[in-house]
């Protein structure tokens, strides 16, 4: 390979299967690919890395010795390209924040207070609003970014709003 710039990173994914496989069909099934798109693919494969990468063998093909060098660093590149793109990890006990909740008043004693009193052995460092939405359009409030949970009871709220039924009485968040 002569510059990185030239190598597509599903040619490395599409390595690592037929690392796995050592087969071209079952490679191409695993990706759902045809197998002549597989075959092209490793030709292309070949052609980058300079190299045949596998040899035909009586069930199937082995792979060369660079193939299996190879292999280790795409191996290792994808996992940390995985890395790169899986969301952080969320710890509550370092979080740091104001969180705005809007509660009718029925649903508080219901759901916000043993939400809040949850959150303080979770996340001791959050601080909680309990704002009152009495009579307030929610979709406004989350719109003006005024709350950012609102307890309320499903009348409340439009479809288009991310909810979830937290209580039998239809309170959702």
């Amino acid at each position: 390979m002569t510059d990185i710039r030239t190598l597509d990173l599903n040619l490395l994914k599409a390595f690592v299967v037929l690392l796995d496989e050592c087969n071209v069909s079952r490679s191409a099934q695993r990706l759902s690919i045809t197998q002549p798109a597989m075959s092209g693919t490793l030709n292309r494969l070949r052609e980058s890395f300079n190299d045949p990468l596998f040899v035909r063998v009586q069930h199937g093909m082995q792979p060369t010795d660079r193939a299996i060098e190879l292999g280790h660093v795409a191996r290792r590149v994808l996992e940390e390209i995985s890395g790169m793109l899986a969301p952080p990890k969320l710890e509550p006990a370092n979080l740091s924040m104001t969180l705005r909740i809007g509660a009718m008043d029925y649903v508080q004693q219901i759901i916000a207070l043993p939400l809040i009193l949850r959150l303080r052995r979770l996340a001791p460092n959050v601080k909680v609003a309990l704002l009152p939405v009495q009579g307030q359009n929610i979709k406004t409030l989350f719109d003006k970014n005024a709350i950012d949970l609102a307890l309320v009871g499903q009348h409340h709220i439009s479809d288009d709003m991310p909810q979830m039924r937290l209580h039998a009485s239809n309170a959702i968040i």
